[in-house]
């Protein structure tokens, strides 16, 4: 489950330079329909840090709809709501729907624009309400000469589990994106830098997360239709409050002192690198075909948080 990635991009695209540049020619409305098919080589819930070590194939869906409005000359507003989700072929209980609700209001003040957005999601796991997530923030978005776009926001997140009040939290969070653009702006590169500061419930979860965003898209035409190729990768550092105490060989145990002598301590750091990949291929002005791959490498001192999951899958897309 990739809800708090998906409520995270869906953000930096409402507060994108190009959105910005529609809306302040004109209001619009965008939509889309996708449909697809993909392969889990290690199906996980990733908002409870677990794998499942089973692999399974899933008919996945998509779609949404975009209202860019403009109230006023600098003024900006966009609305957007997406709903997502998979049906796996053996393993049921990882089927998911996401609902994903948007706003983002924002005021050009030439040459910072200054916006806020919130988003209220809703995810359900085996058919099961699961979790809720809100995400708020407030943001920064300058335009440096020709090329370079550079956007700073802060943060006010939460989520709210349905069985597990102990993973209840609040989150602090800051970023810090810089988008390089080429090839006439039809690409770019993107560097973003998170930081997180999570207080939840059981002391257990409260963690910090920094995390390392890399990307590039390139938009081309290849047989007279458009195309864009995207190549990302990112680095995720999560220090837990929590520490674990483990002994060293249990059958030293002294009765008198608790195995203290025996035992190690260490404090819970999971990390993990993605790398992914995708090419929407443009069929028509309306269809495009997208395959598309990912590869997650998670370390940590908790068995349950380490492991290596490929995503592997190809989905039709209808965009008007």
């Amino acid at each position: 489950m990739q809800l708090i990635h998906r409520a995270s991009a869906l953000t930096l695209a409402l507060v994108s330079p190009v959105l910005a540049v529609q809306a302040s020619e004109r209001a619009d409305l965008n939509g889309y329909l996708e449909g697809g098919y993909e392969h889990d080589s290690n199906l996980t819930v990733d908002e409870l840090n677990s794998a499942s070590g089973e692999s399974d194939e899933a008919w996945v869906y998509d779609a949404g709809l975009e209202a860019v409005l403009k109230p006023a000359e600098r003024l900006n507003l966009t609305l957007g709501y997406s709903a997502s989700g998979s049906r796996y072929r053996t393993f049921d209980r990882f089927d998911q729907d996401i609902h994903l609700a948007s706003a983002d209001l924002s005021y050009d003040f030439d040459p910072v624009t200054v916006g806020a957005s919130y988003h209220y999601s809703r995810a359900t796991l085996g058919s099961d309400p699961f979790l809720d997530y809100r995400r708020g923030s407030v943001y920064l978005g300058s335009l440096l000469g020709e090329n370079v776009y550079l956007l700073v926001s802060l943060q006010d997140k939460g989520k709210d589990f349905e069985d597990s009040d102990a993973r209840d939290s609040d989150i602090r969070g800051a970023s810090l994106d810089a988008f390089f653009f080429f090839n006439q702006a039809r690409s770019h590169v993107l560097f973003g830098l998170d930081g997180d500061w999570e207080d939840a419930e059981a002391d257990a979860y409260d963690n910090r997360l920094v995390r390392v965003r890399l990307a590039l898209v390139h938009k081309f035409v290849l047989g007279g239709e458009d195309n864009r190729f995207r190549l990302g990768w990112r680095y995720e550092d999560r220090e837990y409050d929590e520490v674990i105490i483990s002994s060293s060989d249990p059958l030293l145990t002294d009765p008198l002192t608790g195995d203290l002598a025996e035992r190690t301590s260490s404090q819970r750091a999971d990390k993990a690198a993605i790398f992914e990949a995708s090419w929407r291929i443009g069929l028509n002005d309306v269809f495009s075909l997208e395959p598309s791959i990912s590869h997650g490498n998670h370390t940590s001192n908790v068995d349950s948080a380490d492991y290596d999951r490929t995503v592997a899958g190809v989905t039709l897309r209808a965009g008007f």
